[in-house]
């Protein structure tokens, strides 16, 4: 189950990446709004590590370096990919639509 999970999560992250390119301002906003609500929230210290991570990533990386890191395949992109800030980006159909897909992988 969880080698399927994270090719779902690479698949997601795949999209947001071409999305990250051809929309950078949208997505990256929403992925820093994500970040910076969750940071401030009761439950922060639970992700508080990898949000921080996330927030330093997004602020010091472009877009198209942010796209090639989220669809790499080495340790730190696997990682990062579990507490990813780019929820909201794709339509709850498109999430459906890829985690059916990929549902016996």
């Amino acid at each position: 189950m969880h080698e399927r999970r994270e090719i779902q999560s690479l698949e997601i992250h795949r999209r947001v990446a071409g999305l990250l390119i051809s929309d950078p301002s949208r997505v990256l906003a929403k992925a820093t709004a994500n970040l910076n609500a969750w940071l401030k929230s009761r439950n922060a210290s639970a992700y508080g590590s990898a949000h921080r991570e996330w927030l330093s990533i997004l602020q010091t990386l472009s877009a198209q370096e942010i796209a090639s890191l989220i669809v790499s395949n080495d340790e730190q992109a696997t990682r990062l990919r579990q507490s990813s800030p780019f929820v909201g980006i794709l339509s709850p159909q498109e999430i459906w639509s890829i985690k059916r897909s990929h549902a016996t992988a």
